[in-house]
């Protein structure tokens, strides 16, 4: 005997795990301007936090923290996310943990700048 499937059966299972994914967002790369061998990766938020990879490329360890400070199309900041300052060692990377001062994950999603400030 074969069974056929309902396909209101398969789209509700589809639209289940559309809705139960994780709110997190991947959205740049890029060198951080005035920091030569630094570059930043894997940029991924949520709604108060926001995980970034940063990356020393020169041959000394550095001491890297600063606010990051996310812009729309008219320059107007719409959310800004502080990292604590930490040791990154030569030729690797480190994992930070920022939290947003102002605004949230969901602002800065629709950011189309991205500016330093240390």
């Amino acid at each position: 005997m074969k069974k056929r499937f309902n396909s209101a059966f398969v789209i509700l299972i589809l639209i289940l795990f559309v809705l139960s994914g994780i709110s997190e967002a991947l959205i740049r790369d890029g060198s951080i301007p005035g920091k030569s061998g630094l570059s930043f990766s894997s940029i991924r938020y949520s709604f108060r936090t926001l995980n970034v990879t940063i990356r020393n490329r020169t041959k000394y360890n550095v001491n890297f923290g600063g606010s990051m400070i996310f812009l729309d199309k008219n320059y107007k900041v719409i959310a800004r996310a502080e990292l604590l300052n930490a040791k990154i060692k030569r030729h690797s990377s480190r994992k930070y943990n920022a939290f947003f001062t102002y605004g949230s994950g969901h602002e800065a999603e629709s950011a189309k700048y991205l500016e330093w400030e240390f």
